[in-house]
C-alpha cells in the first residue's frame, strides 16, 4: 500500500511540475508576444525551455567508446596515401574515392 501511494504522490508530483513548466512557457510566450510576435514568442520560448535539458543530456552522456587499432596493412595503406597527398592532392583524393567505392562493394558482396 505504501508503494501505492508512493507511485501516485510520485505521478502527481510530476504532473504538477508540467504543468508548472507548461504555464511558464505560456507566460513568457505572452510576454514576448508584442516584440516577437506570436510565432516569434513560442520560438524562443521553446528554445529557453528546451536548451538547459539537452545541453545537460549531452554533457552527462557517455564518451564515445575509443576505436580499436587498425591492423597493420590500413595503418600502411593510409601512411602511404598520406604522403602521396602531399605530392598530388586531387589524384589522392580520386585514388581514395576509388579505393572507398571498391571497400564498401568487397563488403557488401
Amino acid at each position: 500500500m505504501v508503494s501505492a501511494r508512493k507511485a501516485v504522490a510520485g505521478v502527481l508530483g510530476v504532473a504538477l511540475i508540467l504543468v508548472g513548466v507548461s504555464f511558464l512557457g505560456f507566460g513568457l510566450a505572452s510576454a514576448l508576444t508584442p516584440f516577437l510576435s506570436l510565432a516569434g514568442g513560442a520560438a524562443v520560448t521553446g528554445v529557453l525551455l528546451l536548451l538547459p535539458p539537452l545541453l545537460w543530456a549531452l554533457a552527462k552522456s557517455p564518451a564515445p567508446e575509443a576505436q580499436p587499432p587498425a591492423n597493420s596493412l590500413e595503418t600502411l595503406w593510409l601512411t602511404e596515401l598520406s604522403r602521396f597527398a602531399l605530392k598530388k592532392p586531387l589524384l589522392a583524393v580520386l585514388v581514395a574515392v576509388a579505393a572507398g567505392a571498391a571497400r564498401s562493394l568487397w563488403r557488401k558482396g
